[in-house]
C-alpha cells in the first residue's frame, strides 16, 4: 500500500515541478537535472539517504543540496525541489519523483527512450539510420540507450516500456534450437 502512496506523491511532485517551469520555459533544464540527478541517485543512493536522518537540521541539509546542486550544475527549480522534498521527509521518494517527471516530460514532448543492446557500437551511420527507422515508426523523437552484449552474438535487442524485441542471433538460434528439439 504505501508503494503506490509513494508513486503517488512523486506524481504529484513531478506535475508540481513541470507545472513551476512551465510558465518560465525552463522544463528542458530541469529535465536535464533529472536525467542527471537520476544517474547520480543510482550510483550515490546511500549519499542522498542520509539526508533524511532526523538529527541533522534543515539548514544543514541545505547546505548539503546546495553543495551537491553547486557541484552537478543544477539548476534552481531542482535546488528547490530537492529543498522541499527533505523539508517534507520526502527524499526518499527523489527516484521516483525524477523518474516521473521524466515520464512526464517525455509524454509532454513526444519523445520516447528505447535500450538498444548490441554486439558491439555502432557507426554514426548506423545510429542515425535506427534512429530515423525507429522515429518513423514511432512518429516520436526518439532516445536511445546502449548496452553492448557480445552474447547475443549478432542483430539487436530493443526495448521501450515494457516492450521488447529481439532480432539477436542468439534468440533465433535459440529458437531454431527449440524447433529441432520439437519443443515449439
Amino acid at each position: 500500500m504505501k508503494k503506490i502512496s509513494d508513486i503517488k506523491t512523486a506524481m504529484m511532485y513531478a506535475e508540481a515541478m513541470y507545472g513551476s517551469t512551465q510558465s518560465s520555459g525552463q522544463e528542458e533544464i530541469l529535465y536535464r537535472d533529472a536525467t542527471a540527478l537520476k544517474t547520480a541517485f543510482d550510483n550515490n543512493a546511500d549519499d542522498f539517504l542520509k539526508l533524511n536522518n532526523p538529527l541533522l537540521k534543515f539548514e544543514q541539509k541545505a547546505e548539503v543540496l546546495e553543495a551537491v546542486a553547486q557541484n552537478a550544475d543544477l539548476s534552481d527549480s531542482m535546488l528547490n525541489t530537492l529543498k522541499i522534498l527533505v523539508q517534507n521527509s520526502n527524499l526518499n521518494i527523489l527516484p521516483q519523483v525524477l523518474e516521473q517527471y521524466i515520464l512526464l516530460y517525455q509524454k509532454k514532448n513526444n519523445i520516447t527512450e528505447i535500450e538498444v543492446t548490441t554486439v558491439m557500437p555502432l557507426s554514426a551511420e548506423q545510429e542515425n539510420l535506427l534512429k530515423s527507422k525507429l522515429s518513423a515508426i514511432f512518429n516520436k523523437e526518439i532516445l536511445l540507450h546502449y548496452t553492448i552484449n557480445p552474447q547475443i552474438i549478432g542483430g539487436l535487442v530493443l526495448k521501450y516500456g515494457t516492450n521488447f524485441i529481439d532480432n539477436s542471433v542468439k534468440h533465433k538460434l535459440d529458437a531454431l534450437e527449440q524447433l529441432m528439439k520439437g519443443t515449439k
